[in-house]
């Protein structure tokens, strides 16, 4: 990976971290992951990111252990069109967290 293809790395390894421990900490124990990044998907799914140097991996390893069931996978870019909406939303005010409880239409 270059430099700029592992920032974005580590940056989409952030919001799948941030995502579930939002979903935890919401008492949703049943969550789907669609990630676009399929290195970052191969990782999780292949437990590789147990012995990481990425703090993000080790963490996401560590959540993906606890009391719930948890389904990651690839979705190509192509067909992430909600993702893609919901981002253009988020990104329209200051940086924050922003929550969707449903997906937009």
């Amino acid at each position: 990976m270059g430099m700029g293809e592992d920032n974005i790395f580590k940056v989409q390894a952030r919001v799948v971290l941030e995502g579930l421990c939002v979903a935890w900490g919401k008492g949703l124990r049943q969550v789907e992951v669609e990630c676009d990044n399929g290195l970052l998907v191969e990782s999780l799914l292949d437990g590789g990111s147990v012995n990481s140097r990425m703090a993000e991996l080790r963490l996401i390893h560590g959540i993906l252990n606890c009391e719930w069931n948890v389904r990651i996978r690839h979705v190509p870019r192509s067909q992430n069109a909600v993702v893609d909406h919901m981002a253009r939303l988020a990104i329209s005010g200051p940086p924050s967290l922003v929550v969707f409880e449903k997906p937009p239409t």
